[in-house]
């Protein structure tokens, strides 16, 4: 006879894969319901705009040697996507790539001031991946995830994560404190509810 396995201990699984790859705590369990409607893309962007959530965070990571003003406005992109959980092992494994190269002192390591991230599930179709990236120049993001892991990564994933994205202006002296986790997560809640100034997107 047939072992069956149910489906929220198969999510756990990946859950618990995907947050090992991404050297992350692991997430809560999520409620599994049935007759779930498939969001388009005005209900995820509503979704992204209430999600106030934080929890799972990476503590702050300081990559650039660079001293940090107090004063200056820093760029800051927080990404956030929503994908079927299915989908997260290729997600992990396509990022995992991005990371090592976006703290590459070779490439990008000196221009990025500082990162933090964090998975949360929230059922089958919806694991949610965030990251929180402030660099010392904005066109230094823009060569970033123009990169050759980060562009092969979103080609790659266009048709799996629907993506939304925050652009901020912080000041160095509201940086996080390395390592600090208190910090951080008072320095995510500032971002998702709005505290920082707007860093209106280029034409």
């Amino acid at each position: 006879m047939p072992i069956i396995i149910p489906t929220s201990f198969i999510s756990l699984v990946i859950v618990i894969t995907a947050a090992r790859w991404l050297s992350l705590p692991l997430p809560p369990p999520a409620k599994m319901g049935r007759n779930r409607i498939t969001p388009t893309a005005q209900m995820i962007s509503e979704i992204h705009q209430k999600d106030q959530y934080v929890g799972l965070l990476k503590p702050w990571v300081a990559s650039s040697t660079v001293p940090i003003d107090e004063n200056k406005e820093y760029f800051c992109v927080a990404t956030w996507g929503t994908m079927h959980l299915l989908n997260m092992p290729k997600f992990a494994r396509l990022t995992s790539k991005i990371g090592s190269e976006l703290h590459n002192k070779e490439t990008h390591g000196q221009h990025l001031v500082g990162e933090t991230r964090q998975v949360c599930n929230w059922g089958l179709s919806d694991f949610r991946a965030e990251t929180f990236t402030v660099w010392h120049e904005r066109e230094y993001m823009a060569k970033f995830y123009k990169s050759g892991a980060h562009r092969n990564a979103m080609t790659s994933m266009k048709d799996d994560v629907d993506f939304r994205v925050r652009r901020v202006w912080v000041k160095g002296g509201e940086l996080p404190r390395m390592g600090d986790s208190a910090s951080t997560r008072e320095f995510v809640s500032r971002i998702k509810s709005g505290g920082f100034p707007e860093a209106v997107k280029k034409v």
